[in-house]
């Protein structure tokens, strides 16, 4: 499963926003919950969007996909492979969301319907987007995903409920849902929130390897700047809904120029001189 490379002469950029605004409407009168934000994200790059909560980090998230909570406002562009998606209707939203934009949410527990198995649920939402195609061949796309992302014995465990995973392997199996519709653009919110170190380190590897092979954009959404550090390239930190600093990921850690970027690298734990033992110990949870 491969994305295929633009052609020559295309248009680098794969997601533009710019001025992006999103509000609602409280008694209090209207309030502004991202302002006038501007990002690029070219193709097969991968951005990290950080900040506190409250900062419009998801609420930019929902934007893009076109599922902000009923009531709210959005304004400004969201460019999306040529394509404008502010102002698109429903069913040409539909067409890109799940298929060309995949999701992947912090909770895979709530996110997955306990009453199915993960394998039906995979293959119905690849039919969903796939006319034509049948059960059996939804179940084979469904088996390949699950190996692409290291379920071991995944021709048994398609066969298997959300309960019978562990939360890094429910994880996995949001992970292989997405890759299964072979998107352009994957937005991850706060995937590894829920999980210990150990198997938030495996889902990180895991991320880089998709991005690698596949030449997706990732857009990755965390309050934790260690996180971004291992699979992003840029950065864009967002405080109360306005966009504080963004640059490559090596500069900011080194030579932030906001206080409040150098506030949250000073708060999050240094994992880098931990990450190669968390990766060696982390095989023990492979397969669970």
């Amino acid at each position: 499963m491969t994305t295929t490379a633009p052609e020559t002469g295309a248009d680098p950029t794969l997601l533009r926003v710019r001025d992006l605004t999103v509000g609602f409407t409280t008694a209090q009168g209207p309030v502004d919950v991202v302002e006038n934000l501007d990002f690029d994200l070219e193709r097969g790059g991968a951005l990290g969007i950080v900040g506190e909560s409250g900062s419009g980090k998801s609420m930019t998230s929902l934007a893009i996909m076109g599922l902000l909570p009923k009531g709210a406002r959005r304004s400004g562009s969201i460019e999306f492979a040529g394509t404008e998606l502010t102002g698109l209707p429903e069913r040409g939203m539909r067409a890109v969301r799940g298929d060309r934009i995949g999701m992947i949410f912090q909770d895979p527990l709530s996110s997955l319907n306990p009453y199915y198995t993960v394998g039906t649920q995979i293959a119905e939402a690849y039919r969903s987007h796939r006319k034509g195609v049948t059960r059996r061949q939804a179940r084979t796309v469904a088996i390949e995903a699950m190996e692409r992302v290291h379920i071991r014995d995944a021709a048994r465990r398609v066969d298997h409920y959300p309960h019978q995973f562990s939360g890094g392997m429910r994880q996995r199996v949001m992970i292989a849902m997405t890759l299964s519709m072979e998107p352009e653009l994957i937005i991850a919110d706060e995937p590894t929130t829920a999980l210990d170190v150990t198997v938030q380190a495996q889902i990180l590897d895991l991320l880089a390897e998709i991005r690698a092979e596949t030449g997706a954009g990732l857009i990755l959404i965390t309050h934790d700047l260690a996180v971004v550090s291992e699979v992003t390239d840029h950065i864009v930190v967002l405080r109360d809904g306005d966009l504080v600093e963004a640059g490559p990921v090596e500069r900011i850690f080194t030579d932030p120029q906001e206080e409040y970027t150098r506030m949250l690298l000073d708060a999050v734990p240094r994992i880098d001189d931990e990450i190669g033992l968390l990766r060696t110990t982390s095989a023990a949870e492979e397969g669970r």
